[in-house]
């Protein structure tokens, strides 16, 4: 396979791509919340990882497309790695609080930059890109300001875990952006992504000794069912398509946008009130994204 060659900077349609992942990625914020009131959340993962999977071999064999055609030991890399940091963020949340871990996670784009910076060609890291990392950030900070406070010695577990997850985002990227882009589609990106991640989500949940399933009901299926098809098949596929496509850096500056949707979506689907601390945030997220990915 040929390596395509990588555009310089985001067109309307990948930003409109990229909005569009970061509403879903926002709403999965409530349908995990909806879903661990009956399944424990690494087994929940690894249920996702099995549902995308599935979804994308069917999609695969219908178009005829190879399911193996190559680089099976980067792609086994890259599932460990995507395993791990969704195993770290998840065990985050058991010792410190979804605000933190948020705005930890949030800081791999400030990783993305750096990596793309030393590893990547032609993806570096410059005074527009800082200020606008810098900006959106900000913006997240304001968004869930309310929670924070000193961490206690279990918080501060958790907030290394969730630092964790967001370095290991970081370098998953990388690392297919390095090895996979031009030797294999996206769809095996998110292939091997999914299918090796599977093993390591279901072991982690044993080693944390989870109950696994609880409770089920029509809506804790329908939370599961979204978090597979939707966002682990659909949205991570159109992510690898533009990860495949643009330079990351740029990319990654649009992930501030999904704790904004987050909150939104918890004030339409969950009735949560809408603070003004959310519109300063939307707008200092949306200055960044524009300052970073101005030419």
């Amino acid at each position: 396979m040929n390596k395509p060659l990588e555009k310089e900077a985001l067109d309307l349609g990948a930003a409109c791509l990229l909005t569009g992942a970061c509403m879903l990625w926002g709403i999965n914020a409530v349908t995990i919340k909806v879903s661990n009131l009956g399944i424990d959340p690494i087994f929940a993962a690894g249920l996702r990882s099995v549902i995308a999977a599935l979804c994308l071999m069917v999609w695969m064999k219908q178009k005829k497309m190879s399911i193996f055609p190559g680089k099976i030991l980067d792609g086994i890399i890259v599932g460990v790695l995507f395993g791990s940091e969704f195993a770290l963020l998840y065990s985050s949340l058991l010792y410190t609080t979804v605000s933190s871990a948020w705005i930890l996670l949030y800081i791999t784009p400030f990783f993305h930059a750096v990596g793309a910076h030393f590893f990547l060609k032609g993806d570096r890291f410059s005074l527009n890109k800082g200020i606008g990392l810098l900006l959106a950030f900000g913006g997240i900070v304001v968004l869930l300001s309310k929670h924070l406070g000193l961490p206690s010695p279990k918080e501060f577990l958790g907030d290394a875990l969730a630092l964790g997850a967001a370095i290991l985002w970081a370098v998953t990227t990388i690392y297919v952006k390095r090895r996979l882009v031009g030797k294999v589609s996206h769809h095996h990106t998110l292939l091997y992504q999914t299918i090796f991640s599977i093993p390591i989500l279901f072991f982690l949940s044993g080693i944390f000794q989870e109950e696994t399933i609880r409770h089920i009901n029509g809506l804790i299926l329908l939370s599961v069912a979204y978090q597979g098809i939707i966002v682990a098949f659909i949205s991570y596929l159109l992510w690898f398509f533009l990860v495949h496509s643009y330079p990351v850096s740029r990319l990654s500056a649009f992930t501030f946008l999904t704790p904004v949707f987050a909150t939104f979506a918890g004030v339409i689907l969950l009735h949560e009130p809408l603070p003004f601390r959310v519109i300063l945030a939307l707008i200092l997220v949306s200055l960044g994204i524009y300052i970073v990915n101005r030419k």
